[in-house]
Order: C-alpha cells, then sequence, then structure tokens
C-alpha cells in the first residue's frame, strides 16, 4: 500500500523535470534524509494526493477554496464501502447449504466445540474454542457439521503431543480410550507420531511442533480429506470417504492425551493460513441489516488511512529507491489530514465495533457494544503490522498517527481496555505462530508482530489496558514465545549442510555458515525485543488501585514472574502436569533475567553528541566487592517451598528446624572463596573467564569506549505535524554483534532498541506523559536482584536443563554418526566383498548419511540458540556468584538445609553446559582454575554430605567428579584444592556402596590410571594419571583399616556381581544369535556390564600394587576371596563356551561389542598375580600367605593350570603393542610353574587322606559318627567346628562365619541376630568380644586378628559365590 505515483507518475516525471529536478534522478549517492517535492504545494498538488490517498480517479474533486471538503470525503467513502459485498449466504439461521451450526450459548451461528457430546475431563476457555486435557485421554466434538461443499478449520497446537485432529460422524464412539480415528467414519492426524488415523494407522504428514497451525479440510465435493501444516498441504490423506445425509453429517472432532492443548478456529477469525476453495464452517461477520462483508469495508477504509499516514513518512523513503522519493506525493496540512482521517476513521470505528447477539455474544450482553474480533483481526491488525513494517526501518510514527486519530472515537464507542486487550492478543497469537525462515534479512519469527507490541506499549494508557485485561499473563507468555522447527523446517531453514570432514559433493561450508550466520541474527533481533517488552514492564508503575494503593515499579513484572514459576513448577516431573507453559517461553525469560543481572536494569543516557554513556556500576552478577544474599527467601511460605531442599520437604524443615524470617542477609567478599594466591574476582588483576573479554564485549566500557551511534537513518527529517521518537535503533543498521565460530551472533552489550528517556527511563508515550515509567534509581530500590536471581535458577531448572542436555545427545550423536559413517565408507571400499554385502553397506550408508545430516541442522540449531557467547557469559557469572552463596550458606546450619535442590542442580548442570559448549567458551584449563576454582571445593566437600537428605543430589555431585577427572587439566585443578587433598579420598572409599559404587570406581580408576598390567599405553611416556592422588589414596588406607577392609569387602562383592551378570549376558546372546534376534538392550547391556567388570578389575590391580600386605599378611580371607575371584573371571572368558563366542560376537554384523576384548579383562588378573608374587619375594620380609598355595587349596582342578597356562600364551604383544608392562611376561611363567608344583601337591595329599579315610568299613562307620558329632563344619565340609555363635549358640568355622557377618548378621541355620561370636577353644573372657558383622568394621578386627584355621588336606572348601 505504499504510495508510489499511481497511473499519474508520468506526468509528475515531467513535471518534476520541468523544474530542474531531473539531475537528482542520475544521483546514486544521495543523502538518505532529504526529502525533495516533486510539485509546489498548490490546489492541484493538493487534488492529487487526496486521490492517491482515496484511491479516487482523477476526475473527482475534494477541494473547495483550497481546502479539503469533508462533505465531499464523506460521500465518496460511502459510495465507495457500500459498494463492497461479500460472497453472500445467510446470516442468522442455524442452517446454511451443506452445513448446519446447532445452539451455542454464544448466539446463533456461533460454531464451538460441545461441551457435553464428548468424553473425558477437558479443560475448555470461555469462548469454548481452547481445549487441554486433564485426564489420559478425552475427546470432543464440535456443534457443527457438513455434508455438503468445501470446509475447513484450524487448530494452532500449544504443545507438541498426542493429538488426534480430524473429523467424525455423530455415530464414532468417544471413550476413554478410542477417540478420532479410532472408528468407522471418522478420519484424524497425529503429528506427534507422525500419521493417519481412520479405524487403523499409516504413515502421514510430518512431525509437528508447538505453535504449528494444522488445517483440517474436508472436501466432500471430491470426498477427500486433507491436512495442512502452516500452509503447506500434507497431501490428501483419505480419500472416497462416505457421503453422508444432513442428519449426519462430518463432525470437526479431536482427541487429546493428557497435558495436551489447542486453540480452535472455525471462522470465528480470520484464518492464519486460508485454502482457496474452502469455507469457514462459521460465517464471517457483516454489516448489521445488510450481506456486505465488514472485514473488506475495513480493509479499504484502513488502505485509505494508510496511504494518509504515510505521506512525507521518512522511514518509507529510506526504503525506497532516489529515483522513487521524486515521485512521491505532496504531504497534506495538519488541518487537511485531519479532516481527511477524521472522515475515514468515522466510517471505520462502527466496523470494528461488533453488538451482542453475533460476534460479540460470546463477550457481552445483548446491545452491548464490543470490539469486533474478526474485523480487528482480518484488518486492523494486519494494517498496522504492515504500516510499521516488517523490516528496519520502522515507520512507527505513522502508526502512532493513525491510533492517534482512530483510538478516541473508538473508545467512544467500547471501552479501550477491550480494544487493546484484543490488539495484543493478535500479537502474542502472530508470536506463537510464526516460524523463523531463511531470508537475506534479520527480521523473520515473531520479529514483526514483537516490534509492533514492544512500539504499542509506548503509551501509558495501552500498557495500563493491557495490564488490567484478564488475559494479560497468558498474552505475555504468548509475545515471549518462540516456535522452534520440526525436521522439515530445518532443512528449509539449512538446505546445504556440512560437517568437518565431510566428502560429500553437496556439502559447502561457507553455505552453510551463512545459513546458521542469518538465523543467529535474526534470533538476537528477537531476544533484543523480548529483553525490551519485559524492560518496559519493570519500569511500568500501574496506576493506584484498592490492591495498590501505592504501586511500585517492577511489581507487575514481579507478579508475572511469581504467576510463571507457580504455573510450571511440575515442568521437570517424569509426568508433567497440564496447564504447563511452553518451553520457549521460560527460556526467553530465563535470557531476559540473565541480561538484566548481567547488564543491570537500563541502558545508560545519551550524551550531546549521539553516542551512549554507560553507568559507572556493572550488572549484578559482575559487581566488584562485597556479596550480600537475603536468606529470608529460602524461608518464605510461598510458591517455591514446593519444590525440594537440600534437607528435605519445606513442611518437615519448618517442624524440625524452626528457623524465623528475621534472619539477616548473609554477606561474603568475592575473593575469599580462593586459596593461597590464586584469587581470581571482578575487581582484581585475574579476572574471571566471564570478564576476560568485557572491553570488547561492552559490558564493562566506559566513555573513552562509547557505544557506536544510531545510522544516518535516524536523521531523516519529516513533515510537520507527524510525532516521531527522538531515536529509533530499530530503525538503524547498528550491527555490534560479533559472530562465535562463525555463525553464533553475539549480541552488543547494549541491544539499542529501547528508547530511554534522559533519567534511563523507557520513553512514556502517553496522552499524559511523563508519568508511569519510573528511572532506574527508583526501580532499583523497588525490586531486589536476589529475587531475580532465584527465579532465574528456578527457570534454568524448569526450562532449560532439558535443551542443554538434548544438545549434548545431539552432539555426541554427531560424533557416532560421523565415525558410522566413516566406517561404512572404508568398508565400501574395501577389498573382497560380494555384491550382496555391498548392497547391505550401501543401504546403511543412507541411512548413516540421512541421519547424520539431520543431526548437524538439530546442533546448528541448538548452538545458535543456546551458546551465544554472551549467554555463556552470564552462565559463568551465574556459576560464580551461586557456589560463593553455597559454600558460605554451607557453613550456616540450618541455613543450609534449607537452600532449594535446584540452586545446585542448576549450578551443576550450567557448568556442564559451559564445559560441553561448541565452540568452547574457554579452554578447559581456564574453565575451572579462572573463576570456579571453589566449585571443586564444594563437589569434595558435600557429595558425601549427610545434610542432603536426596541421593539424587548427592549422586550429581558425584557424576560431576566423576566427568571432570576424566581430563588431566581438570584434575589439577583437583591437586590444587585443599579440600580434594584433605578430604576426597576417604569420602571417595565410604561412599562406595550399593548406590554410589558406580561413580566413585570411575573416579578411582581415571586416579588410579595407567599404574597396572598394559593400562600404561593410554598415557603418554606411561605416566600415571594422577601419582600425587594414588600416594593420598594409599596413605589413606594404611591410616584407616578400617575403612579399607569394608571398602575392600564391597569391591569384592561388586566385582562377584558385574561378572555374574556379564556370564549370564553373554549366554543369553548366544542363544539369541542362532535366531539373529540380539537386540540393543541385550548388547548395551552386556558391553556396560563388561566395562565394570574391568574397572574393578583394574582397581583391585591398583591395591594389590600398593598394598600387597592387605592380601599376604593381613587376613587369610581377603586372598582367599581374591584367589576364588580370579579363577571364577578365567572360568568364564577362557575355559568356557562363553570365551569362545567372545569372537563370535564381535565378527557379526551390526554387533557393538569391539570393546569387549578378552584382553581388557584378563590384563588385570595378571596384574594382580604378578603384584603379588613379586611381593612374596625371598626379599620381602613377613609375608605369611603365598598366593599360590591359597589358589592351590581353593581349587585344584586342571582346568585352574590351564587357565593360567591361557594367560601365559595369550598374544598381549598385540593387544598392547608398545606397553613396556608386557616384559614382565617372564615373571608370570614362573608363577604358574609354582601353581603347578603346589596343586600337585595337594592333589597328591588329597588322595592319601581318602585312601586313608576309605581302608575299612569300621574307619567309615568312625568317620560318620565323627562327622554326627558335628566336628566337621556343615556349611563348607572342609574344616572343624571351632567357633560358637551367641545367643543361638549354632557351630560352624571359623572361616565360614567370618566371611557371613561380612554381610549379613543373621545365623546359617536359625536367621536370629547373632550377637557375639565365641572360639570353642577361647578362654573364658572370650565371649564377651564384639560381633565383626558390622561392613564398617575391618576383615582384621572381624577375625581378631587370629590366624585362620587351614582347612583339612581331605578334600578342597566349597566355595560360595556370593553377590
Amino acid at each position: 500500500m505504499w504510495a508510489d505515483g499511481g497511473p499519474r507518475k508520468g506526468r509528475q516525471l515531467q513535471r518534476a523535470r520541468s523544474t530542474g529536478l531531473a539531475a537528482l534522478l542520475d544521483e546514486q549517492e544521495s543523502e538518505v534524509g532529504v526529502v525533495v517535492a516533486a510539485c509546489m504545494h498548490d490546489e492541484w498538488g493538493l487534488e492529487r494526493t487526496l486521490a492517491h490517498v482515496l484511491d479516487a480517479g482523477a476526475e473527482l474533486s475534494f477541494v473547495r477554496n483550497g481546502r479539503v471538503d469533508a462533505g465531499s470525503v464523506r460521500s465518496y467513502l460511502r459510495s465507495q464501502v457500500g459498494g463492497i459485498r461479500g460472497a453472500g449466504g445467510t446470516c442468522g439461521g442455524g442452517v446454511r447449504e451443506g452445513v448446519f451450526v446447532g445452539e451455542s450459548p454464544f448466539g446463533a451461528g456461533i460454531v464451538a466445540m460441545d461441551g457435553d457430546g464428548g468424553c473425558g475431563d477437558i479443560k475448555f476457555d470461555r469462548r469454548m474454542l481452547q481445549l487441554e486435557s486433564q485426564t489420559i485421554f478425552n475427546s470432543a466434538r464440535a456443534n457443527a457439521c457438513v455434508w455438503k461443499g468445501r470446509w475447513m478449520y484450524e487448530a494452532t497446537l500449544g504443545t507438541a503431543g498426542i493429538q488426534q485432529l480430524g473429523w467424525a460422524t455423530i455415530m464414532c464412539p468417544f471413550t476413554n480410550e478410542e477417540g478420532v480415528g479410532d472408528a468407522a467414519d471418522s478420519y484424524a492426524y497425529d503429528g506427534k507420531r507422525v500419521c493417519k488415523w481412520s479405524v487403523s494407522h499409516a504413515s502421514y504428514g510430518q512431525a509437528w511442533v508447538a505453535g504449528d497451525v494444522i488445517g483440517c479440510l474436508v472436501d466432500l465435493e471430491e470426498g477427500q480429506i486433507v491436512f495442512y501444516r502452516n500452509g503447506a498441504c500434507m497431501g490428501v490423506a483419505y480419500e472416497n470417504i462416505r457421503a453422508v445425509e444432513a442428519q449426519e453429517g462430518y463432525y470437526p472432532a479431536i482427541s487429546l492425551s493428557h497435558g495436551e492443548r489447542c486453540e480452535l478456529n472455525f471462522g470465528g477469525r480470520p484464518f492464519r493460513y486460508p485454502v482457496e476453495g474452502f469455507s469457514a464452517i462459521q460465517e464471517a461477520p457483516r454489516v448489521e441489516g445488510e450481506e456486505q462483508d465488514a472485514c473488506g469495508r475495513a480493509r479499504f477504509l484502513l488502505g485509505c488511512l494508510q496511504r494518509l499516514v504515510q505521506l512525507g513518512s521518512r522511514e518509507v523513503a529510506a526504503a525506497m529507491a532516489p529515483v522513487d522519493r521524486l515521485r512521491r506525493y505532496t504531504p497534506l496540512g495538519e488541518e487537511d489530514a485531519l479532516v481527511v482521517g477524521g472522515e475515514v476513521c468515522d466510517a471505520l470505528v462502527p466496523l470494528l465495533v461488533a453488538r451482542g447477539g453475533r460476534e460479540g455474544a460470546a463477550l457481552s450482553e445483548e446491545n452491548v457494544k464490543v470490539p469486533g474480533e474478526y474485523v480487528i483481526w482480518g484488518a486492523l491488525m494486519p494494517f498496522l503490522v504492515e504500516t510499521y513494517r516488517a523490516e528496519a526501518p520502522h515507520d512507527g510514527p505513522s502508526v502512532d498517527q493513525a491510533l492517534d486519530l482512530l483510538l478516541p472515537r473508538l473508545e467512544r464507542q467500547v471501552a479501550g481496555g477491550c480494544v487493546v486487550a484484543t490488539m495484543m492478543e493478535f500479537l502474542a497469537y502472530g508470536c506463537r505462530t510464526s516460524p523463523f525462515t531463511l531470508a537475506d534479512h534479520p527480521y523473520t519469527g515473531p520479529y514483526a508482530h514483537l516490534a509492533l507490541a514492544c512500539h504499542l506499549l509506548e503509551r501509558y494508557e495501552f500498557m495500563v489496558w493491557w495490564w488490567r485485561s484478564e488475559g494479560f499473563d497468558a498474552c505475555l507468555e504468548g509475545l515471549l514465545s518462540r516456535k522452534g522447527p520440526n525436521k522439515n523446517d530445518l532443512e528449509a531453514l539449512m538446505p546445504i549442510v556440512w560437517w568437518p570432514g565431510s566428502r560429500e559433493d553437496l556439502c559447502s561450508e561457507g553455505k552453510m555458515r551463512h545459513a546458521a550466520t542469518a538465523l543467529s541474527k535474526a534470533i538476537v533481533k528477537v531476544e533484543d525485543l523480548q529483553w525490551e517488552l519485559c524492560s518496559r514492564l519493570l519500569h511500568f508503575v500501574p496506576p493506584p488501585s484498592a490492591e495498590l494503593p501505592q504501586p511500585i515499579p517492577g511489581v507487575v513484572f514481579r507478579r508475572f514472574l511469581q504467576n510463571l514459576v507457580c504455573k510450571n513448577r511440575g515442568a521437570n516431573r517424569s509426568m508433567a502436569p497440564a496447564g504447563l507453559s511452553d518451553n520457549s517461553v521460560l527460556v526467553s525469560t530465563y535470557c531476559v533475567l540473565l541480561r538484566l543481572l548481567s547488564e543491570g536494569f537500563g541502558l545508560g543516557k545519551m550524551n550531546d553528541d549521539g553516542t551512549k554513556e554507560r553507568e559507572k556500576s556493572t550488572g549484578f552478577l559482575h559487581r566488584v566487592g562485597k556479596r550480600s544474599f537475603p536468606v529470608s527467601i529460602f524461608l518464605k511460605d510461598s510458591s517455591a517451598t514446593d519444590f525440594a531442599r537440600l534437607g528435605g520437604t519445606f513442611s518437615h524443615l519448618v517442624k524440625t528446624f524452626p528457623v524465623g524470617l528475621d534472619v539477616p542477609d548473609v554477606e561474603w567478599e568475592e575473593s575469599c572463596m580462593d586459596e593461597g594466591d590464586n584469587v581470581v574476582r571482578h575487581g582484581g588483576k585475574r579476572k574471571p573467564a566471564c570478564c576476560s573479554d568485557l572491553t570488547l564485549s561492552g559490558l564493562v566500557s566506559d566513555s573513552k569506549s562509547p557505544v557506536r551511534p544510531p545510522s544516518k537513518i535516524v536523521a531523516v527529517s519529516t513533515s510537520s505535524g507527524v510525532s516521531e521518537r527522538a531515536s529509533s535503533p530499530i530503525s538503524s543498521n547498528y550491527t555490534s554483534g560479533r559472530s562465535c565460530d562463525g555463525c553464533v551472533e553475539d549480541k552488543p552489550s547494549s541491544s539499542g532498541r529501547v528508547d530511554m528517556s534522559l533519567e534511563g527511563g523507557p520513553v512514556s508515550r502517553s496522552y499524559s506523559k511523563g508519568q508511569g515509567f519510573k528511572p532506574i534509581k527508583e526501580l532499583s530500590e523497588a525490586i531486589r536482584e536476589e529475587e531475580l536471581l532465584d527465579i532465574m535458577l528456578l527457570l534454568y531448572h524448569l526450562g532449560l536443563a532439558q535443551n542443554f542436555k538434548q544438545a549434548s545427545f545431539y552432539m555426541q550423536h554427531q560424533m557416532q554418526s560421523v565415525a558410522q559413517l566413516d566406517e561404512t565408507d572404508r568398508q565400501i571400499r574395501g577389498e573382497r566383498i560380494s555384491s550382496e554385502y555391498l548392497k547391505r553397506l550401501k543401504e546403511a550408508r543412507t541411512v548413516y548419511r540421512e541421519d547424520l545430516i539431520d543431526c548437524v541442522r538439530q546442533c546448528t540449531w541448538y548452538r545458535v540458540t543456546m551458546f551465544a557467547r554472551w549467554k555463556l557469559r552470564g552462565m559463568y557469572s551465574t556459576c560464580m556468584w551461586l557456589v560463593q552463596l553455597l559454600l558460605v550458606l554451607s557453613k550456616k546450619d540450618p541455613l543450609f538445609s534449607f537452600v532449594p535442590e535446584f540452586y545446585v542442580e542448576t549450578l551443576v548442570d550450567s557448568f556442564h553446559a559451559l564445559r560441553r559448549s561448541d565452540p568452547p567458551f574457554v579452554t578447559p584449563s581456564s574453565l575451572l582454575q579462572q573463576g570456579l576454582s571453589p566449585l571443586i571445593t564444594f563437589l569434595v566437600a558435600h557429595f558425601s554430605d549427610v545434610r542432603i537428605a536426596n541421593s539424587d543430589v548427592r549422586d550429581i555431585l558425584l557424576q560431576s567428579i566423576s566427568v571432570l577427572v576424566q581430563y588431566k587439566e581438570h584434575v589439577i585443578a583437583f591437586e590444587r584444592s585443599e579440600a580434594a587433598r584433605d578430604g576426597m579420598v576417604g569420602s571417595l572409599l565410604a561412599s562406595f556402596d550399593n548406590r554410589f559404587w558406580i561413580p566413585v570406581s570411575n573416579i578411582l580408576l581415571r586416579l588410579c590410571k595407567g599404574s597396572g598390567f598394559g593400562a600404561s599405553k593410554c598415557l603418554s611416556h606411561g605416566e600415571s594419571f594422577s601419582p600425587y592422588f594414588q600416594r593420598l589414596l594409599k596413605e589413606k588406607c594404611m591410616s584407616d583399616e578400617k575403612l579399607f577392609g569394608s571398602f575392600l569387602n564391597r569391591l569384592f562383592n561388586t566385582l562377584n556381581w558385574t561378572i555374574t551378570e556379564f556370564s549370564v549376558a553373554i549366554k543369553e546372546m548366544q542363544e539369541q544369535s542362532d535366531l539373529r534376534q540380539v537386540s540393543d538392550l541385550q548388547q548395551r547391556k552386556c558391553t556396560i556390564m563388561f566395562e565394570l567388570s574391568c574397572n574393578l578389575e583394574r582397581i583391585l590391580e591398583f591395591f594389590t600394587q600398593e598394598l600387597p600386605h592387605a592380601f599376604l599378611q593381613g587376613p587369610e580371607i581377603n586372598l582367599v576371596r581374591l584367589s576364588e575371584l580370579i579363577i571364577f573371571v578365567l572360568n568364564h572368558t577362557t575355559s568356557s563356551a562363553d570365551a569362545h563366542f567372545f569372537d563370535s560376537t564381535v565378527r557379526q554384523q551390526g554387533q557393538s561389542l569391539e570393546k569387549i576384548n578378552r584382553a581388557m579383562i584378563l590384563a588385570p588378573l595378571v596384574g594382580i598375580v604378578l603384584n603379588l608374587r613379586n611381593a612374596s619375594s625371598p626379599q620381602c620380609h613377613g609375608v605369611e600367605y603365598d598366593m599360590a598355595t591359597v589358589l592351590a587349596g581353593v581349587d585344584v582342578s586342571a582346568a585352574v593350570i590351564s587357565n593360567f597356562q591361557y594367560l601365559v600364551d595369550y598374544n598381549w604383544d598385540v593387544a598392547f603393542k608398545g606397553d613396556p608392562s608386557i616384559r614382565r611376561i617372564s615373571d608370570l611363567k614362573h608363577f604358574v610353574s609354582k601353581l603347578k608344583v603346589e596343586a600337585e601337591d595337594a592333589r597328591r595329599q588329597a588322595s592319601v587322606d581318602a585312601f586313608i579315610t576309605m581302608s575299612s568299613p569300621s574307619d567309615l562307620v568312625g568317620s560318620l559318627a565323627m562327622m554326627d558329632r558335628e566336628e566337621t563344619c556343615t556349611i563348607c565340609y572342609a574344616c572343624e567346628v571351632d567357633t560358637i555363635f551367641l545367643p543361638c549358640k549354632h557351630k560352624s568355622c571359623q572361616r565360614c562365619i567370618s566371611r557371613h557377618l561380612l554381610n549379613n548378621q543373621r545365623c546359617f541355620f536359625c536367621n536370629s541376630t547373632v550377637v557375639n561370636v565365641s572360639s570353642m577353644v577361647a578362654t573364658p573372657g572370650a565371649e564377651d568380644e564384639q560381633c565383626p558383622a558390622d561392613e564398617s568394621r575391618s576383615l582384621a578386627e572381624a577375625l581378631m586378628d587370629a590366624k585362620i584355621p587351614q582347612a583339612s588336606r581331605g578334600s578342597p572348601p566349597r566355595i560360595h559365590h556370593q553377590r
């Protein structure tokens, strides 16, 4: 609708040339701000301008005596509007041709959902058009049906779960298990499962996302049902559907699973994506008493208004070529413009108003005027969006002039708040449903609607009306939402992809980077507008009311945040409740708070030269000096109390620790957390990583480095009579953002979008200017930044944590997919492969390639939206602030117990998101040592803290340590931490239990890495991973025998269990492999159990190397259990069927068991044997037990010798090529030789004993009599009975009861609790000794430092393996 001269261009151009202005036509570098008058301001020019504005012919005249004739304009508008007619139809009846609309509480002809005709519990809005399922599965149908013609309705998705949208007859049954598409004559589309439903299901359509607009079309002429997604046809879903009679008909129907919601539009509003040839079920509103289209009339009048207000618009001029500027029309004088605009608005206002009984019946009583929603959505708001312009420079003055003309007249008819609410609902809907597109400009997605909303809210009265509206919170959430893409959308955004090492012909790094950069710039623009919107709410002061007699700035925004948190408090549950906000709302709100806390509440003030001066104070997170936090936030009985605390539930803590609300704020100095000379603080010489580049980013800039002034576009002059903002940064081409890795656009420290007054508050475009928006100083006194920090942490926990985990998954999956594709390519290039195998390889490659391409696009999306450097800087400073707070509170009981669990979870998750950021935020060596070294202290000090009631939280801390110790640069940080040096080793040993044994074993393995047989090849120069912690571990075990004994017992038990589970998994896979039915889950279980077994063996190997005396000089049961374990592992990996299955599983196509290599599980056993053999050499004094002797005593069968001979003959040079430890195999040969001798002696002695026992019948009877006298242990039948249990007085040998009491305190025979054990040959005082059943007691204490009697040589003991 821009003014371009129309058919009179030629005459005007000729006249311009005659006045000597033709020379300007050749100007290519003329100033943008110069507006050239194409003709003199005479009567002829006025007539020409009016003809353009009113879209009239040249023969009509609207001027009398040199002024605009209002009567002529009025008559012309009436004649033109009266000629605009609709498509016909009956307006008031319940039946139209081919469609029937039943009774409705909203009036005749209004289509809505039938609340009584469905099944289940569905929550409806007041218009019965927005649905939300409250139970597992619910269905509902509309109050209208169709049986002839072409009809459609739209469903806007609020969630993207299981929904079935479509059509169903009245005969379709709705139950708790069956809905639309589950019966005959019902047809549905489900984008979650990407299929269509009609009795059975089939693949159809595309996956949908929240914000999608699904068009449901039925063509009863052709017998087809078609579905559209965001205006794109997904193909014919069903053909030859059954023709129905008028009394049956197809009803719009929908089925929803729990928590799903959508909004339906049957024609009460203009369709978002209308389809030509298909009609809305509900007829559009018409002019009262006529069959004329009200929306069509309004569009014509608004077109006139748009041409009027854009006369002389500098934004329009800036967007035009220099030649086109000469062809523009002469602006009207102020009086003439008011006359024409008044006549246009007088004719327009009746069309924007609806009376009760038709469109307004849903909102008002009969004959009460309300805003006409259809005309506002279909004409007024598109007019404002187009006038304001979707791209910069925005034409705010034209919009303001139009509203100044229209709103006062509209307020005389209806309440201004109703109009504003309807306008804002349209803009919020546009933000929810507008997708990002690949364009040459960054103004895509919700930008156009969001920019207009920010401009409108500069008016104080407009803000007040919106705030008072019923749907304020929901509308604000819509403005903060951002529509995400599905697979097809990502393909449109990034048609060409690339990944490192790509050899694909269609891959292009440059094109991929260009698309990612364009997307990043678009997202930055939207985030800037969302920040501006929330900043306005922060500065907004509502008028006094009964509820708020003395309102303060920030109260509106604070209440919105509190309501948002309360609404989404169950978002992180496994089964989330209904009524949650869209995830993008939580993400956007978090980003706004992060920016506010990083940069402060204001942007500063303008200098005389147009540059922007930064305030002296920096953001809350970067502030220097003393810090404080109001602990009362944790103690208030608010919505946050629903979240678990470190010490348990809030109700329990209040009863246990009655702490008052008057607790003083905790205070600390920023640098007090650092150790030694490594002081890192914002105001010190060593700055944290988040501030190392602040001079470049603008977070800490001074007057010597001013923000770049706006573009010269701002200097374009405009005609008089049109108000204009002092500066419009959105209209500028300010580009201070920097790219991260070439594609992630970083935002400027000050977006430059908000118009700030001299006091720092937003400009108040109000009828009574100067009120309603408070400056920064008053705002900072009214709202506490710590409260915003608390809410921001919770929003991260509820919304962003899952997003970062998803991003990490895609990034890891991308690396795996690249490896799979490369391996497949290598096999294809190989020689001697069959044609059938080559075909399967190519098919697999196609699947891998498509999966990789999708993964690359997903990774790019997450990288662009989540890993901008300004966000990472804010997250890093948040982690610094939070870990200092937690360390301070940990020293203050019982306040530490009241800390919400999400504080700890957000800290850990944010840190790992920074660690995994792509591209990296900082180098790995700087991540912890440049500001986050206190995190090590917190992790080490609290993973075993009994004050943390939830073991899941402690597990999170342990898992973090487990991840960090995998990297040498992080291990260095642990070695520098005093807390880690003093207490981590002991806490790890004590935490090795049924709950935490996996992360503890991983940590111990990393610390002991490189010290075993065949394990040094993974390290450079064969050095140990952390010799310092290895020494600490050895010293701790030597100084605390009780702790080490308990740990060793749990280590044996756990290793027995993992080996058993691995053996079972191998056998199950062997059985399934014959049928070629090995599942991925089974493979994964097998791999995990194998790796866990190898890890535990390595830990055991380390202790045999560093503490051999614990096995050779300590309790014999240590060496016995170790020998049993070695034999057990060898039996399952060398001599049994499991051993032969190792190679067969690896050779199978598609198996992922390359990590299951026998060398990995056998090498630690070799190391254990060699460590103990070397420790029992003649040079070692005080050795009491010999491993070869104990092994022979445990099992004298030939299989044991064969298993150890297998270790000697194994090809270690291939398995551990270049490892220096394989030279020790010669020592293993000597050990095997000795074992053979010991085994032969044991077998010879056993034969002699058996011969003596069975030499005569009398001796046999005597032996049986001895057994009857219970002189032989009835548990192992190997040793004599020498121990009695008290108080039950049952008996066994000391070996059996000692092992049993390590894990169980109940008697073998009667299951009673064993209090004491007493030796049958002990002194009278021996009965007073304590029972060694407690796991916390060492083995030496359990056995009372007494040597266990040797088993009789008659027969080897029976070994019982306990899990």
